[in-house]
C-alpha cells in the first residue's frame, strides 16, 4: 500500500507551570478513504538507535466490508511526558519507511513575550559657546536702554 497523504505536522514539547515536567505533543492530518476507515499514531518499538529521533508509525485501519468510498482528512495525535529537551525530531513511519520528518519545537513558555527594552536616551548637545556670548551682549544693550 502506498503512503496516504499527510499535512499539518507539528511537534511541540512544552513545561508545566513549574517546568519540572514536559509533555510532547505530535500532531497532524492523514487522507484516508473509507467511512469506517480509521488512522492513529503509535510509538514504534523498538525505537531507532538515535535517542533524539522519536519513532512513531502511522497505523491505518479498515474494518473490512461494504464502505462508502469517501476520502477525507483526519486529524492524529500522539503525547507523551518527557524528561525536556528529549527529542529534537519526530519520524512518522508508514509501513516501515518514513513518510514525514518533524522538527521538535521548544518554546520557552508559554506565557506573553518579555517586553523590549527602551533604547538609552541620548544626550543634550552643548550650545557653541559664541551664541552665549551674543546673547549675553543683548542683554547688556537692553540693560542699558533701561
Amino acid at each position: 500500500m502506498a503512503a496516504p497523504n499527510t499535512r499539518n505536522w507539528k511537534a511541540v514539547e512544552m513545561p508545566d507551570f513549574i517546568g519540572r515536567n514536559y509533555k510532547l505533543t505530535v500532531t497532524g492530518e492523514v487522507e484516508i478513504i473509507g467511512t469506517g476507515t480509521t488512522a492513529k499514531l503509535a510509538k514504534h518499538h523498538p525505537q531507532g538507535f538515535n535517542p533524539a529521533i522519536l519513532l512513531l508509525d502511522l497505523d491505518i485501519h479498515s474494518p473490512g466490508g461494504i464502505q462508502g468510498q469517501i476520502a477525507r482528512f483526519v486529524k492524529v495525535s500522539y503525547q507523551e511526558q518527557t524528561s525536556g529537551h528529549q527529542y529534537t525530531q519526530v519520524d512518522i513511519l508508514f509501513e516501515g519507511a518514513i513518510s514525514a520528518r518533524i522538527d521538535v519545537q521548544h518554546p520557552k513558555t508559554a506565557a506573553a513575550p518579555a517586553a523590549k527594552k527602551k533604547p538609552p536616551k541620548k544626550k543634550a548637545a552643548k550650545k557653541a559657546p559664541a551664541k552665549k556670548a551674543a546673547a549675553k551682549k543683548k542683554t547688556a544693550k537692553r540693560r542699558a536702554k533701561k
